[in-house]
């Protein structure tokens, strides 16, 4: 018997309540930052460097999601106590941000706020797939989409109304505890000793740190080649030497994979499997869309059209209205369906092309706030399909023998797009300066959102197998 599935209803509803609180709170950081940070680089200094705040973050949080995702298949019990580890030292950043003197108390710090995004995104997707049974996990996990749009609705306006009235440095103050409950309301959640989750846990073999440090220098020394613009601009020997070095930790990457197959950070076998890689891949290009307008649109809003951080903030809130109430159905259409492809073709492909050219060809510096908040509510509705197919899909399309891997490789994506997304768009403002790079970041966002219909068309469901095979799959996902 599944020993999570046997705790009382109030404990696991009380650990889904942790995820959903987390989920809330990391949106109000995410999307709050891209009015915060610009605000208090005004004040403290970094201007040309603030997204680093954003970028280094989203490395870390790829060599997180692994090693998370390989402690949770050796150990299931164990996520209870690292997702409130994780948690609390999350709250503990946000609270130095509060307090920092200077642009990189902030920065630094952010590559330890990064423990919040696995301790959701591979912890808590996973445990409650473990918690409840396909359909009911299918609903819950639908309501993440909810959650998202719940944390954008309150996080941006929230944001730019608390900067106008008492600071940037209060709005921190606000958000630590948030997480530091989340992470309270875990451990005293769903609990469920060693000894009983021992026939869920896989045995596997050692975490791949060669593969993992090739990795974070590949991505970090790539992240800061974009990023630091003025500091390391195209074409000096500083930027040069950072591409040379990401190059050779891209070439280390691959011979570790080639040669540690199945035990790779990036393991072998999970990349042979069709679902796993087309989530992956429709999940990394979605974000690397989805951050043009996070990134863009408020600094566009407070340097171009000379607005308040209030209305900037209120651009991205109706970007998350739509999500209140499509995130469970979207889920549910997963669930019932068996396949993500459905909703990643139609709703965070094909409308994201759509409304992404729109808002190239409408948005003006004398665009009416109006119009931007339209364009901003449509964006809504396929942000909340690219929030809720990979924390459904995973869960009921990749086979249960590499769920777990499978789950942290297509999470890990997802802020590889987010990191990688950033770096590029940074590199166009630098460039190009808010007015000129917006267009330009629009259309590589299109682009992206293209090859997300791509890489969705091939999903398929995942094939039964007999009843046997499936309640130990079951056991062991």
């Amino acid at each position: 018997m599944n020993p999570f599935q046997a705790n009382p209803p109030g404990k696991k509803i009380m650990s889904v309540i942790a995820v959903y609180l987390a989920i809330v709170t990391s949106i109000l950081v995410s999307s709050g930052a891209s009015t915060l940070l610009p605000v208090a680089a005004k004040e403290i200094g970094g201007i040309e460097f603030y997204s680093l705040a954003m970028t280094l973050s989203g490395v870390v949080s790829i060599i997180l999601m692994a090693l998370y995702g390989y402690f949770a298949a050796a150990n299931p019990a164990g996520r209870r106590i690292l997702f409130t580890v994780s948690l609390l030292v999350a709250a503990a950043c946000i609270f130095l941000r509060g307090i920092a003197p200077n642009m990189w108390v902030i920065v630094l710090p952010s590559t330890l706020l990064a423990m919040y995004s696995p301790s959701i995104y591979i912890l808590g997707y996973s445990l409650i797939r473990d918690m409840y049974d396909q359909k009911q996990a299918g609903i819950y996990l639908g309501i993440v989409g909810t959650m998202q749009s719940l944390g954008m609705l309150i996080g941006p306006t929230l944001t730019g109304m608390i900067i106008q009235i008492a600071g940037w440095r209060v709005v921190n103050f606000i958000i630590s505890p948030l997480f530091a409950l989340s992470g309270l309301l875990m451990f005293f959640g769903c609990k469920v000793s060693k000894e009983e989750a021992k026939s869920m846990a896989r045995s596997i073999g050692k975490f791949d740190y060669p593969g993992a440090f090739s990795v974070a220098v590949f991505l970090g020394a790539l992240v800061l080649a974009l990023s630091l613009g003025k500091i390391a601009p195209f074409g000096s020997i500083q930027n040069n030497a950072l591409l040379a070095l990401s190059f050779i930790a891209l070439l280390v990457l691959i011979f570790v994979v080639k040669e540690k197959r199945a035990d790779a950070f990036i393991p072998s076998t999970v990349l042979t499997d069709r679902n796993t890689v087309c989530l992956a891949a429709a999940n990394f290009f979605g974000n690397l869309s989805t951050m043009a307008l996070f990134f863009f649109l408020p600094l566009y809003i407070l340097y171009v059209m000379k607005q308040s951080p209030l209305s900037a903030g209120a651009a991205i809130s109706f970007y998350s209205i739509a999500g209140l109430f499509m995130g469970p159905i979207l889920g549910r259409m997963i669930a019932v369906a068996g396949n993500g492809r459905t909703v990643l073709v139609w709703f965070s492909g094909v409308l994201r092309v759509i409304v992404t050219v729109a808002i190239i060809f409408l948005l003006k510096p004398t665009t009416p706030l109006i119009t931007v908040y339209i364009l901003t509510f449509l964006a809504g509705f396929y942000s909340t399909a690219g929030g809720v197919a990979p924390a459904v899909a995973p869960q009921i399309q990749i086979r249960p023998e590499i769920r777990q891997q499978g789950n942290s490789v297509v999470q890990l994506a997802q802020n590889l797009g987010s990191a990688i997304g950033i770096s590029i768009y940074t590199a166009v403002i630098t460039a190009f300066g808010p007015m000129n790079g917006m267009p330009i970041g629009l259309w590589i966002a299109a682009g992206a959102a293209v090859a997300v219909i791509i890489f969705a068309l091939p999903l398929k469901k995942l094939e039964s197998v007999p009843q046997a095979q499936s309640n130990q799959a079951a056991q062991q996902a």
